[in-house]
């Protein structure tokens, strides 16, 4: 039996005005994914539990099977897996967004989704103007980069409140400054990174051309090193994760689980929708399970783009899951879960309970006719602990 567990980030959502009251998984030319639910369950699942921030990190580490009150430690140290960076245990890793900062309001998250060679360019400087002994930084993909405190899990600062990014778009910089004990040290970093950044030749170019620079840096996300088991220990399954994120291929290298590169991979729109699917498919000639996860839907919902998150649904419809149905052959499962909803209205995560589908080898038709918040409302196959699922994914029953 082969396994496939498809996340569609952020594509959950509210009912929209524009589309007539519908929400964009309705409204969006899906027919693949409807084929699946016609034949499968579709169901609901809680994948952000009480107490957490609706954030993909610890979302997907429940979709994974991780119960995150025992395994989460913070944003950064996932990304710093991907990126080969060794922690120690007093070391701590910042998610470093590159942003645009205008009239003292936090004005993009992205940096107009800077450019990998621009960002590159960026955190060189970064390391030469602001990095010491204790600081260094770190590119990773465009505008999601990290910086790594060595030494200083004594003074606190993971313990410090810090805002992400894209949950405070159009706000007051310096009220959501990072608070707490220590704080200070993490706000100076990011007030002198504007005196770096904002007269560089590389925000100078974007702004001739009209795009947003990247003027600031925002630090968030952070923790220290964590300690999970092996996916092949706990589920006795061998696999890959598919994904153009360090979030997530980082999650994927500390519990064992391959993570190749996948050519014109980008976390955007344009990603390699195709190139997904047959990474995918060359993970299962010889192993047993595959993770794709694709980012596209998520920054369509932060960018308030409602016709870019419906063509993002089309395209995992079309050149993912269409093509995985049509290659498969033998006995197989599919689920198909976003991580949390990203609702265009709101631009950012919330935490509400989330649709999926199964389907496949083993699994009954269920009487349902779509897949889509108000098919899985109606349905009674719910999961309170997202960490959960996966186990029907492999049982195929509850």
């Amino acid at each position: 039996m082969k396994y496939i567990f498809l996340v569609p980030d952020g594509a959950a959502d509210y009912p929209i005005e524009a589309l007539s009251g519908r929400t964009p998984l309705e409204t969006a030319q899906i027919p693949f994914m409807r084929a699946l639910a016609r034949k499968g369950v579709v169901g609901r699942v809680r994948t952000v539990a009480s107490g957490f921030h609706p954030s993909s990190d610890v979302a997907n580490l429940s979709l994974l099977g991780y119960e995150p009150a025992k395994y989460y430690k913070g944003r950064g140290p996932l990304e710093a897996a991907n990126l080969g960076i060794e922690l120690g245990h007093l070391d701590i890793a910042f998610r470093c967004n590159l942003i645009t900062e205008a009239e003292g309001k936090l004005r993009d998250y992205s940096a107009g989704h800077i450019s990998d060679r621009e960002a590159k360019i960026l955190i060189e400087v970064l390391n030469a103007e602001l990095a010491d002994d204790s600081i260094k930084f770190y590119h990773g993909t465009s505008y999601r980069n990290l910086m790594v405190y060595r030494d200083c899990a004594k003074l606190g600062l993971d313990k410090l409140t810090y805002w992400p990014p894209h949950d405070i778009l159009g706000r007051e910089t310096l009220r959501h400054f990072p608070r707490g004990k220590n704080s200070a040290l993490i706000a100076r970093l990011m007030e002198h990174s504007r005196q770096v950044l904002a007269e560089h030749e590389v925000n100078k170019v974007r702004l001739d051309l009209g795009e947003n620079p990247a003027n600031m840096i925002w630090l968030w996300g952070c923790g220290t090193n964590p300690s999970m088991p092996l996916f092949f220990d706990k589920f006795g399954k061998s696999g890959g994760v598919i994904s153009a994120v360090d979030l997530i291929k980082g999650i994927g290298k500390l519990i064992g689980l391959k993570v190749p590169d996948v050519p014109g991979a980008t976390g955007y729109y344009d990603t390699n929708y195709l190139g997904k699917a047959r990474a995918a498919l060359d993970i299962l000639k010889s192993d047993d399970f595959v993770f794709i996860h694709v980012e596209a839907p998520d920054e369509a919902g932060h960018n308030g783009d409602l016709r870019a998150k419906l063509a993002c649904l089309e395209r995992i419809d079309k050149m993912i899951v269409g093509t995985l149905i049509q290659e498969m052959t033998g006995d197989y499962r599919i689920l198909i879960s976003p991580d949390h909803p990203t609702p265009v209205m709101k631009r950012t995560h919330t935490a509400e309970p989330v649709p999926f589908l199964i389907s496949g080898t083993g699994i009954g038709a269920g009487g349902f006719l779509g897949f889509s918040e108000q098919d899985a409302a109606a349905s009674e196959v719910y999961f309170e602990r997202g960490w959960e699922l996966i186990e029907y994914l492999f049982k195929g029953a509850r």
